[in-house]
Parts: structure tokens; C-alpha cells; sequence
């Protein structure tokens, strides 16, 4: 691989849906440092934004409420080649290369959570178009969001569902991973990423040090 697309979607807003998260573009700064430190490969970088930053902005077009705006990753024509998507509380703490180099060009790969059997969609990674997915959110977005926020529905919720539930996909190697949840005591040994869940977030968690050293 020559080079890979590297996205996150940073959305400012009072989100409704967790009106207790709100991100800064401190947080993209971060993730943009963490990834140039932690690959061997050329990388671009994008932020799907509906505010400029200093990477490549892509404008937001949906009116969607948090987690939701990650349905946009997947319009049409919008990256060509490899594209690794990562949440941006994500941090990145040691080399990613062998992870993107598990990209094909006929599977999206998510991750699985550990407590729980929920493919999460903090981390993506991706080499095809899966636009009929976008089309068919906006075509039917109320209908999308209720029917995945249901809390009587099995199994997941929100983007991370409807996006497994819909396209063919596999998961990373756990040993590449780490995680942060609020209620779940999980141990964290030499990961290449910790995603955080719940309301777990890096900057209430930099007496870590594993993310006091790479959170940066």
C-alpha cells in the first residue's frame, strides 16, 4: 500500500442524543499528531466538519445529530483508495501500519467490543463504495434513527448498527486494541489504539498513563 486515507468526523454542536459529549478541534489536533506518529506509510488526512480546520475539511451535508454525522463517511466518490476511519477519542498509542495493511478490497472491518458482542464503529476501515448505505440514510433518515435507537430492538444501536447490519464486514485482531469504559474494569497492555466508551473520554483520563503519554 502507497498510501492511505485517514477521516474523522468532527461535528460542532450540542449533541442531543449525549448532551454530555462535546468535542473541541484540540481533539483533532491529537488524533492527527497520534496517527503521524504511529505509521509507516503516506497518509492523508480529512475532517468531515461543518466548521474549517487546518486539514482537508470535508463539509457536512446531512443535518444529523452525533454519531449519525458518520453515515456521511460513506458518500459517494468521497475518498478514493484505502481509508481508515477513527473516532476521535481514539487514541493512537503505537504503530498502526500492520493494522491498515489488513484492508481488502470486499470487506469493511470494524471492531468487536470485549464485554459485549457489538461490532463498534470507532475504528473502520474500508477500500470500496458503500454508498447505497448513505443513500438509503438519507432517503429514510427518520426511519433509520428510529428503528436503531429503538431500545427493545436486539442487539446494537445507533451508526454502529445500522452500518454492521448492512454491510458484509469482518472485525480487527483484538491484540491491536485497547478500551475505556466507564462501568467495565478492562486491563490495557500495549495496544496500537484505545477506543473509549461510555463516558470514558482522554481528557477526564490523563493520570493514564498510557494515555497521559499519547494523548498529545
Amino acid at each position: 500500500m502507497d498510501k492511505i486515507n485517514v477521516v474523522c468526523v468532527y461535528k460542532n454542536q450540542t449533541n442531543d442524543h449525549k448532551p454530555w459529549v462535546r468535542y473541541s478541534e484540540e481533539y483533532v489536533d491529537k488524533l492527527f499528531r497520534g496517527v503521524d506518529r504511529n505509521i509507516k506509510i503516506n497518509f492523508d488526512f480529512y475532517c468531515l466538519s461543518n466548521t474549517k480546520t487546518k486539514y482537508n475539511t470535508i463539509p457536512l451535508v446531512t443535518d444529523s445529530d452525533g454519531y449519525w454525522n458518520k453515515i456521511e463517511l460513506f458518500r459517494p466518490n468521497l475518498f478514493v483508495g484505502p481509508t481508515l476511519y477513527l473516532d476521535l477519542d481514539v487514541v493512537v498509542c503505537n504503530d498502526i501500519t500492520d493494522l491498515v495493511n489488513q484492508v481488502t478490497p470486499d470487506r469493511l472491518l470494524m471492531v468487536e467490543e470485549p464485554y459485549r458482542s457489538i461490532h463498534n464503529s470507532s475504528v473502520m476501515l474500508w477500500n470500496n463504495d458503500y454508498s447505497d448505505l448513505y443513500f438509503n440514510y438519507i432517503n429514510n433518515q427518520q426511519e433509520v434513527i428510529r428503528d436503531y435507537t429503538n431500545v427493545d430492538r436486539d442487539g446494537a444501536l445507533g451508526d454502529q448498527a445500522y452500518i454492521s447490519e448492512n454491510i458484509k464486514h469482518e472485525t480487527f485482531d483484538q491484540k491491536y486494541i485497547g478500551w475505556k469504559h466507564h462501568k467495565i474494569v478492562t486491563e490495557i497492555k500495549d495496544p496500537s489504539l484505545v477506543i473509549f466508551t461510555g463516558r470514558k473520554k482522554p481528557h477526564l483520563e490523563t493520570d493514564t498513563d498510557i494515555i497521559r503519554e499519547n494523548w498529545v
